[in-house]
């Protein structure tokens, strides 16, 4: 029997999670749900006329299809949690169910921990907002996991800011680097107020809906680093709805605005801009040096309003096994891998 394309988005976006031993909730599936359109696209199909019937789905839709004798050839379902059947043996889904419960207890334990660092780099001049990526971000970490960090940082302090907040998680012993990866703060990605927008589009990258917005230091800067990805929603269909909105941040204080506030009104003078030139040239010296530019199917950008370094992304791996979920199910379906193309 043929799937219809919002059976086909479901699958979808539980063969993508597969990729991570990640079960999905039922609202999971539903906050995190595969825009039909995108799917009715990579099937070749015309989508004005395919999404028709799709063009609102709410979450008893979701939850009606997803418990359907359509998709129970492909799925199952243990204490709420859904996941695919035909790739593993019987008891390996409730091993998956068992083991998103143990790192659900790991990540719990690490949040407690890093929430009582991250809120001291409130002192940190220019800091605008940090949210929690990866694997900490849906609360899948392992023992050996490391702390992902997105920061947006005032427009023209992007390299000072970078070098003061280095520093402070060196000093606090807490700063990943070389083998020293488990429970450290791994600070690859910042992105200036003035370019809100992540400049690679790809499905990965899409799930930009995961991120946690931990500090905000300037009010409705998350809304706008919303607004500037809505792209997302062309992968995601339920991306940047307000309702679903993931927020678990932290107070902001006083006394640290205050350390804060007066730091930024000396270093923004001349004396800042000329820091920010002598930390540009210094950092991009390193990075040339180092052998991260070297490193195939990495991903580097570093200029004036975004640095990122993931030298060794596991875009290509991901896509790479998801794809194959996607052709064990049947579905006539392959992602592009559009992050580095």
């Amino acid at each position: 029997m043929e799937l219809n394309l919002l059976e086909k988005s479901i699958l979808a976006t539980i063969a993508y999670y597969d990729v991570m031993d990640y079960p999905l909730t039922g609202f999971e599936v539903f906050k995190y749900l595969m825009n039909p359109k995108h799917i009715a696209s990579l099937s070749k199909l015309n989508p004005d006329s395919e999404i028709e019937p799709f063009k609102t789905i709410n979450l008893i839709d979701v939850l009606r299809t997803l418990n359907a004798s359509t998709l129970k050839q492909y799925i199952d379902q243990e204490n709420g949690f859904y996941f695919l059947k035909e790739f593993t043996p019987p008891k390996a889904g409730r091993d998956l169910y068992r083991l998103r419960i143990e790192r659900q207890k790991i990540s719990d334990e690490l949040w407690k921990k890093s929430i009582k660092i991250i809120k001291w780099i409130q002192i940190v001049p220019f800091i605008k907002m940090v949210l929690m990526n990866g694997s900490m971000a849906i609360h899948n970490a392992k023992k050996e996991s490391d702390i992902d960090l997105l920061i947006v940082v005032k427009n023209k302090r992007i390299w000072l800011t970078r070098f003061l907040i280095t520093a402070f998680f060196q000093i606090t012993g807490r700063r990943r680097h070389g083998k020293k990866v488990a429970n450290r703060f791994c600070l690859n990605h910042y992105i200036a107020d003035n370019n809100l927008k992540i400049s690679t589009a790809s499905l990965r990258i899409a799930y930009l809906a995961h991120l946690v917005p931990v500090l905000e230091l300037e009010q409705g800067i998350y809304n706008r680093f919303q607004f500037e990805n809505r792209w997302a929603g062309n992968y995601l269909y339920f991306y940047n709805l307000e309702k679903l909105d993931n927020r678990q941040k932290i107070k902001n204080n006083n006394f640290l605005k205050s350390i804060r506030r007066f730091q930024e009104i000396i270093l923004n003078t001349f004396i800042g801009t000329i820091l920010e030139k002598i930390f540009k040239f210094f950092q991009i010296a390193h990075i040339k040096r180092s052998k991260l530019l070297n490193q195939e199917g990495g991903r580097i950008i570093f200029n004036d309003t975004q640095l990122e370094f993931h030298p060794d992304s596991p875009q290509s791996k991901i896509l790479h096994k998801y794809n194959h979920n996607l052709k064990s199910l049947g579905l006539d379906i392959q992602e592009e891998d559009t992050e580095f193309s």
